[in-house]
């Protein structure tokens, strides 16, 4: 601790980090992809030079791999040339379609075109060519050595797939420019986190029958633990809280939501010593990681609402089809939650324990966060609407029972706030079509019956 005081802000910023914050941190980020294919060409140039100033390959190969001195300074240097012309202008397309992303889609979209792996092995391949380059180029000196063999053929070789690479590039911008790519590659990407948060942090402590629940805690005996430093809640060390909960034989409650904003002095958590001992409520505190903006690591509300914005804007733009294909790729993710989580609050210890009870949750509330802004946006487009509800009855077909109660209370809502009132006859009828078919999943007859008769006088009764 005293040595971080004495760290710059961003180095004590660092040290700070889970190991997850940290590893999401150096995804997002350019530099760090460049630096290591920066250290790999070092490397290589180190190798070429060792094989042909000390090794003497050139004594070893026939004369036809042998370049002379002048000649491959020559070709160093136009190569050197070249690749700064291609890095300049695969940096300049990257800034383009940054811009694009940021005014067509959502500003939260350049973070994942900067993350994906391809993007940052793209733009760390011309990294290293030209820095392997630039040694090469400075590093050749006729009075040491006139010809050479392992310099030139890694410059050649380096030189070729960069151009391979510059083609790959421009074929994957394309690619990620294309609105279904560009939402099935968001939708894969909170997929993962969602089996990450949920498949790991979670649902092997969850349980829906502890030994003691949350109701018999009272919360005049609760002790309290405030945040330290204002912030997002960006990750909670789930595993380590429960053991050590489990070891100082208490039971926590986390007070705030991973994605909430908490300023300085909030309670963070609250606990219950079953046995009177002391507790050193810092090793709980630091257990939970706070940042200056959302992150979709633990949060899956983030991941929902960077596919709801690509929706909303394209509703703004008078792209439907858009829109459509978000709402598609949102049930995929919805159906993901459902299945994966049980959307208990208590996480018990390996004894079914109650060692921790956080935030609850359901799938309604992400079946709310998911559409409910779109359908605001959408107005009485009955398109969009029946979109909506397609999405719901897909949805209603593959998760369980509880769950497809909830789509049909959402459709009930939509169906009360649509307008029968200047539509097509197909959109009407598929309107009603969706309903009635939702209804049947939910087993909610009766109420479908009292519901088209508040809509439209019974005429569509089962």
């Amino acid at each position: 601790m005293l040595i971080r005081k004495f760290l710059p802000r961003r180095l004590r910023r660092i040290a700070s980090m889970s190991r997850r914050q940290l590893g999401y941190e150096l995804r997002a980020n350019l530099w760090f992809s460049s630096v290591l294919y920066a250290i790999l060409a070092i490397m290589l140039a180190i190798v070429a030079f060792w094989l042909d100033f000390s090794v003497g390959l050139h004594e070893h190969v026939p004369t036809t791999f042998i370049i002379h001195h002048e000649f491959l300074y020559t070709v160093v240097s136009t190569l050197l040339a070249g690749v700064i012309t291609l890095n300049a202008f695969t940096f300049n397309s990257t800034v383009v379609i940054l811009t694009t992303f940021s005014g067509q889609f959502s500003p939260r979209m350049m973070l994942n075109f900067i993350a994906d792996s391809k993007t940052q092995h793209v733009l760390g391949i011309f990294n290293a060519t030209f820095i392997y380059l630039m040694i090469a180029f400075f590093m050749l000196n006729e009075n040491l050595m006139d010809t050479y063999v392992a310099i030139p053929f890694a410059s050649f070789a380096l030189t070729l797939i960069a151009m391979g690479n510059f083609v790959f590039f421009i074929n994957h911008s394309v690619k990620w420019m294309q609105v279904p790519m560009l939402t099935h590659n968001m939708k894969v990407e909170s997929q993962s986190k969602i089996m990450k948060t949920l498949g790991k942090d979670l649902e092997p402590f969850r349980t829906n029958e502890p030994n003691k629940t949350g109701e018999e805690l009272s919360r005049k005996d609760a002790y309290t633990i405030y945040s330290d430093k204002p912030g997002f809640l960006q990750i909670v060390d789930y595993k380590k809280m429960i053991k050590n909960a489990s070891k100082d034989d208490i039971i926590i409650r986390l007070e705030v939501r991973v994605g909430d904003f908490v300023t300085k002095g909030i309670p963070i958590l609250s606990y219950w010593p079953q046995n009177g001992q002391e507790v050193n409520e810092y090793n709980y505190q630091n257990l939970l990681y706070f940042g200056n903006k959302k992150t979709e690591v633990q949060d899956l509300e983030f991941g929902v609402n960077k596919l709801k914005e690509i929706a909303i804007k394209a509703i703004s733009n008078d792209d439907p089809a858009t829109a459509k294909n978000v709402i598609y790729q949102m049930t995929d993710l919805l159906l993901d939650i459902a299945t994966i989580t049980r959307f208990a609050p208590y996480l018990t210890d390996d004894n079914n324990d109650l060692r921790l009870i956080i935030p609850n949750e359901s799938f309604d509330y992400y079946l709310n966060v998911s559409f409910a802004h779109i359908l605001y946006y959408a107005k009485d487009d009955p398109i969009l609407i029946n979109d909506v509800l397609e999405a719901l009855t897909l949805l209603a077909e593959s998760v369980e029972m509880k769950d497809i109660k909830c789509c049909w209370e959402f459709a009930e809502g939509i169906a009360r706030r649509y307008n029968s009132g200047e539509r097509f006859k197909y959109e009407n009828k598929k309107f009603h079509s969706l309903l009635r078919q939702l209804a049947v999943s939910a087993e909610e007859i009766e109420s479908y019956n009292e519901l088209e008769n508040d809509i439209n006088g019974g005429g569509y009764q089962l």
